[in-house]
């Protein structure tokens, strides 16, 4: 997966869907971007320690959160087609 990638979807979601961002909090949509802001520019200095610590934690736990929030919106999906005549 590329951190950048990663980085410039959060942005898209925060920005796009703002509602659906701070519905769940649980996921780090501004670390994200931030990560991702980092890594595009540069900033002068990268901490390949904190890419490093960031792709063997917090990518699994990231992907632990995105597959919540997936079944989540799936769950609330099939609880409006339950209520349709």
């Amino acid at each position: 997966m590329s951190l950048i990638i990663i980085g410039e979807a959060a942005a898209k979601v925060m920005d796009g869907y703002a509602e659906f961002a701070q519905t769940h909090p649980e996921v780090p949509w501004r670390s994200m971007r931030g990560m991702r802001n980092r890594i595009a520019h540069g900033y002068f200095e990268i901490n390949l320690d904190l890419v490093w610590d960031t792709v063997l934690t917090a990518l699994p736990e990231l992907l632990k959160q995105l597959h919540a929030v997936r079944q989540h919106v799936k769950d609330e999906d099939h609880g409006e087609d339950q209520m349709k005549p």
